[in-house]
């Protein structure tokens, strides 16, 4: 059995309701049949590290603000002083760093999906902001948001005068909208801040892709990418689906190769796969189980299941040939 049989999402049916639970309860309420269109697509994944590219942008200018600024530089800059709002200007960090964590939030949920479409994710960009102020980091946050915010209702209205790219499969529509909901709320906050109207027009503007990463490329550094995309990855022994000959009936198990995108610990999962002679794992959520060989001499198969701290996952299988 390969890995990809072995994988609990690899029906569309399935990918679609692990996307509803990433999006949270009651994002999409139900999904219907006709949600089963073909994702595993190139227009998909263009469109994927389209927005992969501008959640990179977005994580990396929140996390340089807020390394940069100390809560004190907010409540005492410009713009809070022309509003007269001391309270937000003292809630203004936790506002941006709530912002930040949701921005890398959509950064890691976007590869994950990436990987699932059996996509390659665009490695982050190298960026110069030139922010010296946090009154100068408001402004460029109103900027960048609204720009993003532009350039995903591009990929989600059809725009039939025009050569771009638009999500054409109702699920990801859903999760590109989904996101593109809660960019549109940072940017009215910012616009607000900056004394703006956070509800300037009855529709928004789109923008195609080529048109927004114009927009963002002052940001960019040009010939110059950031460091590799981590990948939550199991590894259920030496390597991907590894197989081991023994004449031991007891076999230690490890997932310590394996990997998670989000840098925080992973959940593990050791589980025999049906149709192989009966084994029991013992400690199966443990990076360390060992695996008791009950059904005698043949080849047993064990299947690792490894989840990062926002739901992202990935699958191995390690086989045993137990020859006593």
């Amino acid at each position: 059995m390969t890995n990809k049989e072995m994988n609990p999402y690899a029906s569309r049916r399935d990918w679609c309701t692990r996307l509803a639970a990433l999006l949270g309860a009651g994002a999409i309420s139900s999904i219907p049949a006709r949600a089963e269109t073909s994702l595993e697509t190139a227009h998909d994944i263009v469109i994927l590290n389209f927005a992969l590219r501008l959640e990179n942008l977005e994580s990396a200018f929140y996390q340089q603000g807020l390394g940069m600024f100390a809560p004190a530089d907010f409540q005492n800059s410009a713009t809070v002083q022309t509003i007269g709002g001391n309270k937000i200007g003292a809630n203004l960090y936790s506002y941006i760093s709530q912002i930040a964590q949701i921005e890398q939030s959509h950064v890691a949920m976007l590869i994950q999906f990436l990987y699932e479409l059996d996509g390659t994710p665009q490695a982050p960009d190298c960026y110069n902001f030139g922010i010296t102020t946090a009154y100068s980091f408001l402004q460029m946050a109103q900027t960048i948001e609204n720009t993003v915010v532009m350039g995903y209702a591009g990929v989600v209205v059809p725009q039939f005068e025009t050569s771009n790219a638009t999500v054409t499969s109702f699920v990801m529509q859903s999760m590109v909208a989904t996101i593109a909901s809660v960019e549109a709320r940072h940017a009215a906050y910012f616009n607000l801040l900056n004394q703006v109207s956070p509800f300037p027009t009855a529709l928004d503007s789109t923008q195609t892709m080529a048109q927004t990463l114009s927009a963002i490329s002052p940001f960019l550094i040009a010939g110059c990418s950031g460091p590799a995309i981590p990948l939550t990855l199991a590894v259920a022994g030496p390597a991907k689906e590894s197989i081991i000959t023994t004449n031991q009936s007891t076999v230690p198990l490890t997932a310590s190769l394996s990997t998670s995108a989000t840098g925080q610990p992973l959940t593990y999962l050791w589980q025999q796969v049906l149709g192989s002679p009966y084994a029991e794992i013992m400690n199966d959520t443990s990076v360390m189980a060992t695996a008791i060989l009950l059904g005698g001499p043949g080849e047993y198969t064990i299947a690792l299941k490894v989840i990062d701290s926002l739901g992202g996952s990935d699958q191995d299988t390690l086989k045993i040939i137990y020859r006593p």
